[in-house]
């Protein structure tokens, strides 16, 4: 299966639709599209947690909460070091074989009235996909709506369409879990007009816009450039332009 940056944006868009991801878990996975384009989009790829953990800047009892969350989800494997000097690999589309290993003791009660006891002690090496006490995501994740809302900010959200609404909370769930909470309903209202602004009216390119200062760990919004409409199909070599990119704007 070939995989791109448009693909596995696309992706994760769909997933949203079922899935109530936060703001970590939505960074995590763009931050995981971002090796694995810098790996020249191998099937399997490593990645350690440390690293991880340094880029989103989360400790590790949140990263593994963040991963088991993408992977109940279906949209990334993933196979644990079997000790932390092994990083662990990652995968968009191949499934890891867990390997179980099984041993089995006997003991014998010559009593005839107990007859033969056999006891069996199964251990399985928590390869693939171990993330755990995993939590049914498919019954906690549903689709943002006003009553969100009330818990990531304050204020009346009457003013938000239906089509903003997702990218919107998204947003605010983001600015929540960076303790940078929108202090008064007019700055809410200046966030929201400038991230409508920006996307031309479009809620897609909203998406974009938000999924895009996620991935980046930016504090603001700010345009899409003309030559990257999808998050992870250009690669970014030159270390100007981020830079440059990052100090263009004011951040509401």
């Amino acid at each position: 299966m070939n995989i791109d940056g448009y693909t596995l944006t696309e992706k994760m868009r769909k997933a949203r639709r079922r899935f109530r991801f936060t703001a970590t878990e939505q960074a995590l996975f763009y931050e995981l599209v971002a090796i694995c384009n810098g790996e020249d989009w191998r099937d399997v790829f490593d990645c350690s947690n440390i690293e991880l953990c340094f880029a989103l800047n989360v400790n590790e009892k949140t990263l593994i909460k963040a991963r088991e969350s993408l992977i109940n989800a279906g949209l990334i494997y993933y196979k644990s070091g079997k000790n932390k000097r092994i990083i662990s690999s990652y995968s968009f589309v191949k499934e890891f074989k867990t390997t179980v290993t099984t041993t089995v003791n006997f003991t014998a009660n010559q009593t005839a009235n107990k007859g033969v006891n056999q006891t069996a002690n199964d251990t399985v090496d928590k390869g693939a996909n171990d993330t755990g006490d995993s939590t049914d995501y498919n019954k906690l994740k549903q689709k943002p709506n006003r009553n969100i809302l009330s818990k990531v900010s304050h204020g009346d959200f009457d003013f938000i369409s239906d089509e903003f609404l997702e990218a919107f909370s998204l947003w605010l769930e983001y600015k929540k879990d960076r303790r940078q909470n929108y202090k008064s309903e007019k700055s809410l209202k200046a966030c929201y007009n400038k991230l409508v602004k920006l996307s031309k009216n479009d809620p897609v390119i909203a998406e974009q816009i938000v999924n895009e200062s996620i991935a980046n760990n930016w504090s603001g919004l700010f345009e899409l450039k003309n030559d990257k409409c999808e998050y992870g199909n250009k690669k970014q070599t030159d270390p100007a332009d981020s830079g440059d990119t990052i100090i263009r704007t004011t951040v509401l």
